[in-house]
């Protein structure tokens, strides 16, 4: 049985919690201690929790469009996806991806997609995004300080009302 994923946001005083988060060598993200220097205006940072233990983080950067010329008004960047080494391989990334953009939409209500860039020579991470339900609609940013990416997006839309209630006339409702 897998262990709950849990996301929560990080407020900056307590940021040095997430400097233990390691990556491998040649990973493309950076190790928690040196994300978390990160001081870009607006940007928030949020940890994964697998049960009790902390397995990763992750930054929602809500002024995404400000910096990124291919982003639109309304998206919100997903930056900064890190898993710790010690985790990885088990599927706790491809978990916390699917969660992600629900979370995203209960924090940012006023956003309407969340987009996120990754290194064309990370096809794992990639796969991961896919798996989760982002989208390829095959943008290129070649402004990646680690090379070209692929943009991903995902919609964030608010909760919907079933499409179907307990009073359904159907014979094949519950």
């Amino acid at each position: 049985m897998e262990t709950e994923v849990t996301l929560s946001p990080v407020p900056r005083r307590r940021l040095r919690e997430l400097a233990v988060l390691l990556q491998h060598p040649g990973q493309y993200a950076n190790d928690g201690a040196v994300m978390i220097r990160d001081d870009t205006v607006g940007l928030s940072f949020h940890a994964i929790h697998e049960g009790q233990r902390l397995a990763g983080m992750f930054k929602l950067d809500p002024l995404y469009p400000d910096r990124h010329p291919f982003a639109e008004p309304g998206d919100l960047g997903l930056r900064g996806v890190l898993i710790d080494r010690s985790l990885q391989g088990r599927g706790l990334g491809s978990r916390a991806m699917a969660a992600i953009p629900g979370y995203a939409a209960g924090l940012y209500p006023d956003k309407r997609r969340l987009v996120l860039t990754v290194n064309l020579s990370n096809p794992a991470a990639y796969r991961v995004y896919c798996k989760a339900g982002f989208r390829d609609e095959g943008g290129i940013y070649a402004g990646g300080s680690r090379g070209p990416q692929h943009i991903l997006m995902t919609d964030l839309s608010p909760a919907r009302e079933p499409a179907c209630s307990a009073r359904s006339s159907s014979p094949h409702s519950a």
